[in-house]
């Protein structure tokens, strides 16, 4: 399978987004639209290399920062994507306020409001023990659980 690494990689992001979403908010429409968080990514990564995939989802994605109109899902969407990071990118040890204000910094109009309202607010190094838990808990990944998770998302279409 091609890309079988970064597709391991964004399953795993996928879940971690996902129980972020549920830690922090109880809105449904949210935990709806984070089925499908980077669900493009997924597809993508079977036919292109990482680089094209990473040009097209960030262009066309509405919780990156593009020109794209987004929703107060979106936002909150990308926050929880900000947050996942540091949880799956030891390159990336920031958590969500701290990325806000040292790569969007003109975005913090929209951003502060949603960081109020998952109650996360501040600056942190410290990773919280019940996500790096959840984290530990998703061990391996295989090429079959991909295929699980490709299958599962189309029938829900």
């Amino acid at each position: 399978m091609k890309n079988l690494d970064k597709l391991i990689y964004t399953y795993k992001h996928r879940k971690i987004v996902y129980f972020l979403g549920e830690k922090y908010s109880n809105n449904k429409e949210l935990l709806e639209q984070l089925t499908k968080h980077d669900l493009d990514k997924m597809f993508l990564l079977l036919f292109y290399d990482k680089d094209v995939v990473k040009k097209v989802h960030r262009d066309t994605s509405s919780h990156h920062d593009n020109d794209l109109e987004k929703t107060k899902l979106d936002y909150m969407e990308m926050v929880l994507d900000w947050e996942s990071a540091r949880y799956t990118k030891p390159d990336k040890p920031l958590n969500a306020y701290d990325t806000l204000y040292d790569f969007y910094p003109h975005l913090v109009d929209k951003i502060v409001p949603i960081l109020e309202e998952f109650n996360i607010n501040y600056s942190s190094t410290e990773m919280e023990e019940d996500v790096v838990e959840y984290v530990n808990s998703l061990g391996e990944v295989s090429e079959n659980d991909i295929k699980k998770e490709l299958v599962r998302s189309i029938k829900n279409i």
